[in-house]
């Protein structure tokens, strides 16, 4: 959620009461946060209650904020927080103990068994994800789908760099295991 000079200068009236200034902050940053919370949560419905959850502890607490232009990565860091709440009351904590034909269509479009194989594995993929635990799923949504820098990512999860990229690399790891062709023995 990188600061736009849009909407920047709405913080410091929606700090001063003004809810016209911090809708037009909501408007600005949700769709961004709404979409990364969907790749945590797995359900759109989920994910509405919680980032609409993080903009009212955000209006409650909006005197905390300290610097403007970090407003877009503080709702964020309030939602993943919303995030693992949701999380430990659905299941137990993470396992992880502390860490981390060729010429068919001339005219160019893809063929639809391509489509719809792409789809097919997208699914997998997501559903991939929603398998991590959550401790990986948080940084491959905020690194990989909502497309933050690792170190942002660090800031968001409150977590050092090197933690970061290292659930980075052991959720790849599952995720190439999880996704990987199963090898079928002939008898």
């Amino acid at each position: 959620m990188t600061p736009s000079s849009n909407w920047i200068p709405w913080v410091a009236r929606a700090r001063n009461g003004d809810m016209a200034a911090f809708e037009r902050l909501y408007h600005a940053t949700r769709p961004r946060l709404h979409h990364a919370v969907v790749h945590m949560v797995g359900s759109s419905e989920e994910a509405r209650e919680i980032v609409q959850k993080a903009y009212v502890k955000a209006w409650e607490r909006l005197a905390d904020l300290q610097e403007d232009a970090a407003f877009a990565g503080w709702v964020r860091r309030i939602a993943v927080n919303l995030v693992r709440d949701f999380w430990r009351s659905k299941k137990p904590e993470d396992e992880i103990a502390g860490d981390d034909e060729e010429g068919a269509l001339m005219d160019g479009s893809p063929d639809p068994s391509e489509i719809v194989e792409g789809r097919i594995e997208a699914e997998r993929l997501r559903a991939a994800i929603l398998e991590l635990p959550l401790v990986f799923r948080e940084a491959v949504v905020l690194h990989y789908l909502d497309g933050s820098p690792v170190d942002e990512v660090a800031r968001t999860l409150e977590v050092p760099r090197g933690t970061v990229l290292s659930r980075l690399a052991r959720a790849r790891t599952r995720l190439r295991l999880q996704l990987a062709p199963s090898r079928e023995v002939a008898p």
